[in-house]
């Protein structure tokens, strides 16, 4: 299932990367940009003289607002993309026998697509409010440090505002993770309801469901750290070296992959326990005491 999806984050990416590496070289070919851009480097020089003379009637401010309508763009394909695998992998570790097969992980895929698209955007909502609340936190303190008399007194502010929304944004997964998960597991179809009741089971056991969340991602970035720390540690002054930098990388992304696998395995695993344990005491039947017994 990794190399699976390994493999559909570079068929996703192949279109973009072989269109940037075309562009590059037809823009710096024959110039002495070509040694500066071999490795993974943004020349500002480069830069400026691809918007200036390379591409007629072109503006920094045009063509800064065409990059981000484009990555817009790809960052909501790839949100669909992430709800459309999200189904594939929670149906294959939430079967009896837990084995991958291509049958069941794409017909999870299709099954929970639709709803788990749905109960993304209900998270998208929340996501905004954890950065709005950022905005507004930074904002406060830009305003206290202009009246301040010692210099930058709210960096420490800042700083904590931005664990602050950190900290949110993991709350947010961590209830998107569970909706998605009681959503599948009960074939519930209600999204908006369904994320609420993702949110009363993470803050009803919230040490358990959170701190496992957090556990989970900061293993994550440290071993995703680790990989991207020696793949630039690779001086890509050589065609090999360009290649071994690529494997490296694709380790990195796979890394990923099974960080976001590992998610849902161990909260699965969780949300199954804590249910049942939840549904054996509200079903246990009450022992009343025979006449003549003595009770506590």
């Amino acid at each position: 299932m990794i190399l699976l999806l390994v493999a559909a984050n570079f068929l996703f990416a192949l279109p973009l990367g072989v269109l940037v590496f075309l562009f590059v070289m037809k823009s710096a070919g024959g110039t002495i940009f070509a040694q500066r851009l071999f490795a993974d480097n943004l020349d500002a020089m480069w830069f400026s003289d691809v918007i200036n003379d390379r591409i007629p009637g072109a503006s920094l401010a045009g063509f800064t607002t065409e990059v981000i309508v484009m990555l817009c763009a790809m960052g909501l394909i790839y949100l669909m993309a992430s709800a459309f695998f999200a189904g594939g992998i929670i149906e294959v570790f939430a079967s009896s026998d837990g084995r991958f097969t291509m049958r069941k992980f794409f017909s999870g895929c299709g099954n929970s697509f639709w709803r788990f698209f749905r109960l993304l955007a209900v998270s998208m909502i929340f996501y905004a409010i954890a950065i709005g609340i950022f905005v507004l936190l930074t904002d406060s303190i830009d305003s206290a440090d202009k009246l301040a008399t010692v210099e930058r007194p709210g960096a420490l502010k800042t700083q904590a505002a931005a664990l602050l929304m950190v900290a949110l944004v993991a709350l947010v997964g961590a209830i998107q993770d569970y909706a998605r998960i009681g959503a599948s597991l009960n074939d519930r179809r209600k999204m908006f309801r369904e994320w609420f009741k993702g949110a009363r089971f993470v803050f009803r056991r919230f040490v358990s469901a959170y701190s496992l969340f957090v556990l989970i991602a900061i293993v994550g970035l440290i071993v995703f750290w680790l990989i991207a720390w020696t793949r630039g540690g690779v001086n890509q002054n050589s065609y090999l070296n360009v290649i071994l930098a690529f494997v490296i990388g694709q380790i990195a992304i796979a890394s990923r992959v099974w960080t976001r696998m590992t998610f849902y395995a161990a909260e699965i695993d969780l949300y199954r326990k804590l249910s049942q344990s939840s549904a054996m005491v509200e079903v246990a039947p009450i022992e009343r005491a025979e006449p003549g017994e003595a009770t506590a």
